[in-house]
């Protein structure tokens, strides 16, 4: 049966908007999900669904996937919504899933390297660009934490397709000693992209939204790229920036 809750003091509402932080959804290795579409995405992809709310007035437009976990579905109201919801006009489904199992981590294919990356909004369509262009491994170094509502919201989804490894500058360097793999970053004194042949092999860093790729990595890129722009633009959005570059090492 489904249960039922009225109030945003209660203990199950309190619990579910702390896993909104990094410490919390690591402690409980639960995220939280706002966005129909999402919701239903992760179900369809086999993620662990732990617990379903839906809005009362939109218990029957939901009712199959209710059916399905309504062990653990809650029915709430507009104010319990507002109170869990981090958009100005909420859908009246969240849910909670477990974290996905990180796979093994590959040095022996393309993969990204995030470098002190802040924006959520960022992570999420970079993630998505990722995926598209065959880059499903990516190194986080003091990077935004990939499961928060807002990079899950803004990925669609797809980071749960990502293998994620925290790494330092000095870990990395090691790494690449060891599984001889290139790094690849870009600023305004490299090479076009479509002048450069990589194998699969390689890493391609992504840097700083305002200051982009670091000296210490610049210092261990092995190909420094630019993108050639017009009308005197100097720099483009980090997640543009990521998908061009994707785009043309993939090729």
């Amino acid at each position: 049966m489904i249960k039922e809750i009225t109030s945003v003091s209660n203990p199950t509402i309190k619990f579910t908007n702390q896993l909104k932080n990094k410490k919390e959804i690591l402690q409980n290795n639960l995220c939280f999900v706002e966005s129909e579409k999402v919701i239903y995405d992760l179900v369809s992809s086999g993620a662990t669904l732990s617990r379903l709310f839906v809005e009362q007035s939109k218990l029957e437009k939901h009712a199959e996937i209710i059916k399905k976990f309504e062990s653990n579905t809650y029915k709430i109201t507009n104010q319990v919504a507002a109170k869990l919801s981090e958009t100005i006009t909420n859908a009246g489904i969240f849910a909670l899933f477990e974290l996905p199992k990180q796979q093994e981590f590959s040095f022996n294919n393309r993969f990204l390297v995030i470098d002190n990356l802040q924006d959520p909004s960022n992570l999420g369509a970079i993630i998505r660009s990722a995926l598209a262009f065959g880059f499903k491994n990516i190194v986080s170094i003091n990077s935004v934490f990939p499961y928060t509502p807002k990079v899950i919201r803004s990925s669609m989804g797809y980071v749960f397709n990502i293998n994620f490894i925290n790494l330092t500058i000095e870990q990395l360097k090691n790494l690449k000693q060891t599984h001889n793999f290139k790094l690849v970053s870009a600023n305004l004194n490299g090479v076009k992209p479509e002048d450069v042949s990589l194998n699969e092999n390689f890493g391609l860093i992504i840097g700083n939204e305002g200051n982009g790729v670091s000296k210490p990595l610049q210092q261990l890129s092995d190909i420094t790229l630019t993108i050639p722009m017009q009308n005197n633009v100097e720099s483009l959005n980090a997640s543009v920036s990521a998908s061009i570059l994707m785009y043309n090492l993939a090729k």
